[in-house]
């Protein structure tokens, strides 16, 4: 039992455990020539969110696997129940939407209660290396 026990919030559990609090449907461009194919769908398919970004072309080496980790993390990010991945260039867009990524997930995540608990505070509390107050990823604090 923890502090956080009796504290409940509004999320979803995914089906390989983590917890979001969101339910996003991305619309994931692999580079910035696919950005105004992405607006386009996310403009007529309501409840999806285009993430329209400048970078992808033009670059090489370590930048351009900065720039398919990032692409990566944020479709797999615990608030995101799905992608869709929209290239140019086949080999990098099955590189983004193959890697990662969840598979397709029947039906949505359902919300629901959920325990404080579930969103690791106590564990990230455990792992600080100082006594202070820690941050949170979204820039709060925990004590």
């Amino acid at each position: 039992m923890t502090k956080y026990s009796n504290i409940t919030f509004m999320g979803y559990r995914r089906e390989n455990g983590r917890v979001g609090v969101r339910n996003h449907v991305l619309i994931l461009p692999v580079d910035d020539i696919s950005n105004a194919a992405c607006e386009a769908v996310a403009n007529n398919v309501k409840g999806t969110l285009a993430i329209p970004h400048a970078y992808g072309r033009l670059q090489f080496g370590e930048d351009l696997e900065l720039h398919f980790r990032t692409m990566i993390g944020t479709g797999a990010n615990a608030n995101v129940h799905s992608v869709v991945v929209i290239g140019i260039e086949p080999g990098w867009t099955r590189r983004i939407a193959g890697q990662g990524l969840r598979a397709p997930v029947d039906g949505s995540a359902a919300r629901g209660m959920l325990d404080l608990g579930a969103l690791g505070l106590d564990q990230m509390r455990r792992e600080r290396h100082d006594d202070g107050p820690g941050l949170l990823p979204d820039g709060g604090q925990y004590v």
